[in-house]
């Protein structure tokens, strides 16, 4: 399967700004510019990178109702950002359309 798509573009430059930064010597700053890039790309969830660094995580309201404790919850996890992105966009297309997305 050649995905060639917008999602596959997207995470084709993650990983490449971030083998950049580490190029560079400025892999220390490499987390704060992928959590950027992916606030940026996925504005309706909230993503951290986990304390010890082995896990990116992502969570969004599963329906159009803002986050609260009673609204249903989709969580991602993964260890780079970019396959994050990729399960955050495979989570989206499983939620039915009438969902707010």
């Amino acid at each position: 399967m050649n995905d060639t798509g917008p999602a596959a573009v997207d995470m084709q430059a993650l990983v490449a700004l971030g083998e950049a930064l580490d190029r560079l010597g400025a892999g220390g700053v490499r987390g704060c510019v992928e959590v950027g890039f992916l606030a940026r790309a996925f504005p309706q969830r909230a993503v951290w990178r986990q304390g010890d660094g082995v896990w990116w995580i992502a969570v969004r309201a599963a329906g159009s109702m803002p986050p609260c404790p009673e609204a249903p919850m989709v969580w991602v996890r993964a260890e780079t950002a970019a396959g994050l992105a990729g399960r955050m966009r495979a989570a989206d297309s499983g939620l039915s359309p009438g969902w707010g997305l």
